[in-house]
């Protein structure tokens, strides 16, 4: 595995895999996409795979004539933040 998934599959809490999750690089999402997905399925993180599959579409969007990502793409991507955000709070307290 590589050293960026290896960091990932050694986190312990939903807060830390969800600030993982927010500052790898595109690239990396794009490359490592099926991996990480396993990583995310192993331990249940059912918010991470949803904002990593919002992250995917958002890379591969077709872009709009100006350049700009579709608005639909910056929607989804913002609501599965928000739910991200929640998961990961839920998991560093213990809460469901």
């Amino acid at each position: 595995m590589l050293p960026l998934l290896d960091i990932l599959a050694d986190m312990s809490t939903d807060s830390e895999r969800a600030d993982w999750l927010r500052r790898v690089p595109d690239g990396v999402v794009f490359r490592d996409h099926m991996d990480i997905r396993k990583l995310l399925q192993a331990v249940g993180f059912d918010a991470g795979i949803n904002f990593l599959d919002a992250r995917l579409a958002a890379v591969n969007s077709v872009r709009t004539p100006d350049g700009a990502m579709p608005q639909t793409r910056i929607l989804a991507l913002n609501l599965t933040l928000i739910d991200l955000n929640i998961a990961a709070r839920a998991g560093a307290t213990g809460a469901e």
